[in-house]
């Protein structure tokens, strides 16, 4: 009975056994399949992060053939994280991957940009000064939501 009533209360709040894999794992991209064995009609919610920083996430949602053959929930369990959008990083970034708030790596995936070996020396170099032009888009985009703020204020 008191093994029924966990199963129960884990069905109601989503928590359970959470199945997964990763089929690519690299600069650019991770994808796989993700589905929590207790609400398998639930997209898992699948995130990379640095430290506590959330570099990317996405929903476990895209139908895949395979999972669908292989009788593992509805299929509808695949994702994929596109990685080409973050800051350019001189050093490698030190990741994890969580599947519904879980850590499922448990030592970090290191991602290296492609353009530091091509950068070689310059690398920290260019990471400064992208960084300091960020830093000026970012002010400039701050002052005009600022002004556009007030006068729809007035």
């Amino acid at each position: 009975m008191k093994t029924k009533f966990k199963r129960l209360i884990k069905r109601i709040l989503g928590r359970g056994r959470i199945s997964y894999h990763l089929d690519t794992v690299s600069v650019s991209q991770i994808s796989g399949w993700a589905l929590n064995d207790v609400a398998p009609s639930t997209p898992c919610h699948v995130e990379v992060r640095e430290g506590e920083k959330v570099l990317a996430s996405t929903k476990a949602a895209t139908l895949r053939e395979d999972l669908l053959e292989a009788g593992i929930g509805n299929g509808c369990h695949g994702f994929m994280l596109n990685l080409e959008m973050l800051p350019f990083s001189a050093q490698a970034r030190e990741v994890h991957l969580y599947i519904n708030g879980k850590r499922i790596t448990s030592a970090p995936l290191s991602l290296q940009s492609a353009f530091t070996e091509v950068l070689g020396d310059f690398a920290s170099e260019v990471e400064k000064r992208m960084d300091a032009l960020l830093a000026i888009q970012n002010e400039r985009f701050q002052r005009e939501f600022n002004y556009l703020k007030s006068q729809l204020d007035k």
